[in-house]
């Protein structure tokens, strides 16, 4: 029975340091996008690992007042969110010409991937350092 504890108790906290981690991530693709030291972003749907651990974003209900949309899926996105910068969570997310960018999971590691036209369309010039996340 001890070990059993012990394996749910070494998963929590594994999962608990990915969600932290996707937090940081997120808040340094964030604050380079919008160039603000606290951006304000609207979560489309859900993304657990901001709530958890927001860090520097501050969170709205009202995607109005962000300066960009995290989304978790893009059904059923509101008129009025379209018009915002959109950034997936998934790959496919990608696959929509009005998302600039995605941070996802893949194969137990985190990716980043930008379209350079897509930033090049809402004039977001990124630090050099994220050079290697954007594609051509």
């Amino acid at each position: 029975m001890k070990k059993i504890i012990l394996f749910f108790l070494i998963i929590s906290t594994v999962n608990a340091e990915n969600s932290q981690k996707a937090s940081s991530i997120f808040n340094m693709i964030t604050k380079s996008i919008t160039k603000k030291t606290e951006p304000v972003i609207y979560i489309h749907k859900e993304v657990k690992s901001l709530q958890l651990f927001p860090g520097n974003i501050k969170i709205v209900k009202e995607c109005e007042e962000a300066d960009i949309i995290i989304l978790s899926t893009l059904k059923n996105i509101p008129s009025k969110c379209r018009e915002k910068l959109l950034f997936g969570t998934r790959y496919s997310h990608l696959d929509n010409e009005n998302v600039i960018g995605a941070f996802f999971w893949q194969k137990g590691r985190p990716n980043i991937l930008f379209y350079k036209k897509r930033l090049e369309l809402n004039g977001i010039k990124l630090d050099s350092s994220y050079n290697k996340y954007i594609e051509k």
